[in-house]
């Protein structure tokens, strides 16, 4: 657990502390959501139904979340990739130095990263992403991305880098496909 001098609280949490965290995440996914509860997709249900059925069991899964004055004002989770080598290979033309790297090297998925609408623009959400990526032991992170979420622009400048785009399952909206090399 990490304080700083905003007192926001970063918390580290595995699967299973993470699900006992639902209500607070959902509230925060919803609000971070709310203007895509007309796709079925975004609906909480169905993304609390990932988390906990696909995410949630990957060994090595973490969700960082913040809090500030007892209330979890974002979060961002992650896995090891089960294919790291198709993500390598597609980020190999933005980051040459991965082609001295062995093909199956691990690559970690930021999978889902939220701040609550009342708390954005603070900086709250660096925070919570840095965090999140400061322990990996991965040396390359791979996002997903709708192109027109605001979020694109800042993930653009906190080192993230576009490599493509990618629709990991059917219902899923194509997405653009970015990567970051981590220290």
């Amino acid at each position: 657990m990490n304080i700083d001098d905003a007192g926001l609280k970063v918390v580290r949490y595995d699967a299973s502390d993470t699900l006992r965290q639902a209500d607070e995440i959902k509230a925060v996914y919803l609000a971070a959501h709310l203007r895509q509860q007309d796709n079925p997709w975004y609906h909480p249900a169905k993304f609390w139904e990932r988390l906990q059925e696909l995410y949630a069991p990957i060994p090595d899964f973490e969700l960082v979340a913040g809090w500030l004055d007892g209330r979890i004002v974002g979060y961002a989770f992650g896995t090891p990739h089960r294919r790291p080598q198709e993500v390598r290979d597609t980020a190999a033309h933005v980051f040459p130095a991965l082609a001295a790297e062995a093909a199956d090297a691990p690559v970690y998925i930021f999978r889902e990263f939220s701040v609550h609408p009342d708390h954005q623009g603070q900086g709250y959400g660096r925070k919570i992403h840095d965090a999140s990526l400061s322990e990996r032991p991965e040396r390359l992170a791979y996002l997903l991305v709708r192109a027109e979420n605001p979020a694109r622009s800042l993930y653009t400048s906190w080192g993230w880098q576009p490599i493509g785009q990618d629709q990991p399952f059917a219902d899923w909206p194509m997405m653009d496909a970015m990567a970051k090399q981590l220290p």
